[in-house]
């Protein structure tokens, strides 16, 4: 039968015309195969019964089978996501289309079984937002709120853009931080196995050459023999069962009791505190702007956001004035004495408030807090390189000035 259609080639250029085909689904499927993007296929005349029984045991038959190596998905994966429906969207390409053409250029597979899920829950009437939700570890609150008030808006492509330039902003700062410490992180690695060769290789093959100096040796080059015998006896020992811990309380407690053992940890080393921090006054800061100007209330926001936030005391005293918002006080009146936040930070607050600018004083507090995160990433930076090249230096020079000293004084008794 015949199919009318309209569809989006390339990314500007709308075509329509007539298509031949069983159904509306082959239809579909043979302009997705022209390189056709579409936005309306309509049957031309009505479809007989016997058609139809045709293209329910095709829907019944045609199921996708996907294969492959399953792997995590990753924030990357959810970005990548977003920006390939978000594109679809603005470019007028219908919510289900949108879905099936991601579908269809997405490898990995777990994303790609959760896209189908996706479109096919969509297929069925169900609203985006709802589906978002089935995956709370993958789309967190904030997501799928903006999600929802840009269906209730019909703006599902300014909340779309909303959601990627948030999450364009936190990839972008965190490569900046992966990119920061990818050397001294290097350094590290080589000064340590170079420590590691050296006591363990080097070391051993030279102590028997010091042999005939007995009880004379230096006290440097006996600690450090000492710590090289040790070292070969039991490095492997020490590392199997440092390995076996991590993997028991690993399996025993998962990610979350590393997480907030690194956050303790982090939050006790003076610039490091600095910066986590000024990341947790960004989030929060961007997270609230970006809600209040999708058209979220502001005690949705604010109980949205609070999640989000890892310090668990600082949260504590979020929730303490979420309540005090849900009984009817003023946001600033409420977050007014939070030791959290700085006292610059509630004044702007209460400026926007009184101001009606709310969502934009967010913004703004957030991108100041970033550029203030990136000023100590670059000074950390900067000050773990020499500070590791120093300790390393001290190490290594004290290993090979305590194999000098016994072999110059060998070298005096054959002279």
């Amino acid at each position: 039968m015949k199919f009318n259609y309209k569809a989006k080639k390339g990314i500007d250029k709308v075509v329509d015309g007539a298509i031949d085909a069983p159904s509306r689904e082959a239809a579909l499927d043979m302009l997705w195969e022209q390189g056709l993007f579409p936005i309306e296929v309509v049957g031309a005349e009505p479809i007989p019964a016997e058609a139809q029984q045709v293209e329910e045991k095709g829907k019944e038959k045609k199921k996708p089978v996907i294969t492959g190596r399953r792997k995590k998905v990753t924030t990357k994966q959810i970005f990548l996501f977003s920006q390939k429906l978000n594109t679809l969207i603005r470019s007028k390409v219908d919510l289900l289309s949108s879905l099936r053409i991601v579908y269809e250029q997405t490898d990995h597979l777990v994303m790609k079984e959760m896209v189908l899920k996706m479109h096919n829950a969509t297929k069925e009437g169900k609203v985006f937002s709802e589906s978002l939700a089935e995956y709370p570890n993958l789309f967190s609150p904030l997501y799928v709120n903006i999600v929802k008030a840009g269906e209730v808006s019909g703006a599902l492509d300014a909340a779309l853009e909303q959601i990627c330039d948030f999450m364009a902003r936190d990839e972008s700062l965190k490569s900046k931080i992966a990119v920061a410490f990818a050397y001294p992180s290097i350094l590290l690695a080589v000064g340590l196995g170079s420590v590691f060769v050296l006591i363990n290789f080097v070391v051993p093959r030279l102590s028997s050459m010091f042999d005939s100096l007995g009880p004379d040796l230096p006290l440097l080059t006996k600690i450090v023999l000492k710590i090289s015998e040790l070292s070969n006896e039991s490095w492997f020992i020490v590392v199997g069962i440092l390995g076996v811990a991590a993997l028991a309380l690993f399996m025993k407690k998962g990610g979350d009791f590393f997480k907030k053992t690194f956050g303790k940890i982090k939050r006790k080393i003076p610039v490091v505190r600095r910066i986590v921090k000024n990341q947790e006054l960004a989030f929060f800061s961007r997270s609230m702007g970006l809600l209040l100007k999708s058209g979220v209330t502001l005690l949705k926001s604010f109980s949205t956001t609070i999640p989000g936030i890892d310090d668990p005391a600082f949260r504590a005293e979020l929730e303490g004035a979420l309540r005090k918002v849900a009984a009817g006080q003023s946001f600033y009146q409420s977050i007014d004495g939070i030791k959290g936040l700085p006292s610059f930070y509630s004044k702007m607050l209460a400026v926007g408030e009184q101001s009606g600018r709310l969502s934009e004083m967010f913004e703004e507090l957030a991108q100041s807090y970033t550029q203030q995160i990136e000023g100590d990433i670059s000074l950390l930076s900067a000050l773990l390189e020499p500070l590791l090249i120093l300790f390393l230096g001290l190490i290594m020079g004290t290993i090979v000035v305590s194999i000098l000293i016994p072999m110059f004084e060998i070298t005096q008794m054959v002279q």
